[in-house]
């Protein structure tokens, strides 16, 4: 008696956590089905809360999105795009000025590992102390941008 009230225990505990846990699309039929039909009407739907074009886009916070305020956003994001691009542009030029030892207008693999060593090599010794490389790492976090060279130089 005691195992089967055990295992009675278990299956409800395991009904409830797949309710719980369960996949998101699940949940939301679940939470939104309010007459339990399996699908989700017009009527019972609800765009989920504090995302999407109302919270973003409605700049004055009137309740309303209007053309000027999509037209403002995304002005705003464009000129956001322009000056990383032009950031980045600049270190570009930066690395590739630096990385052209023999300026011949090419940059090799052997040459853009020579920049980026001595970038590191603050003393120029010709060797990366664990100073230096605590140092180059500290300021190379957050920009690894998959192995472009230029969009971490400047630092």
């Amino acid at each position: 008696m005691k195992k089967l009230a055990k295992n009675a225990a278990f299956i409800l505990l395991a009904g409830v956590a797949m309710t719980a846990f369960g996949k998101p699309i699940d949940r939301m039929i679940d939470k939104l089905d309010n007459n339990e039909d399996g699908m989700i009407s017009a009527e019972e739907f609800q765009p989920p809360r504090n995302r999407g074009m109302m919270k973003h886009m409605d700049i004055n916070k009137d309740g309303v999105v209007t053309m000027e305020e999509i037209n403002e956003q995304f002005g705003d994001d464009q000129a956001k795009i322009a000056l990383r691009k032009a950031a980045t542009m600049a270190r570009a030029k930066d690395f590739f000025s630096v990385a052209d030892i023999d300026g011949d207008g090419f940059v090799t693999e052997e040459e853009a590992q020579s920049a980026a060593f001595n970038r590191i090599d603050k003393n120029a010794d010709g060797y990366l102390t664990k100073g230096e490389l605590r140092n180059a790492k500290q300021n190379h976090r957050g920009r690894h941008r998959g192995g472009r060279p230029f969009e971490r130089f400047g630092s």
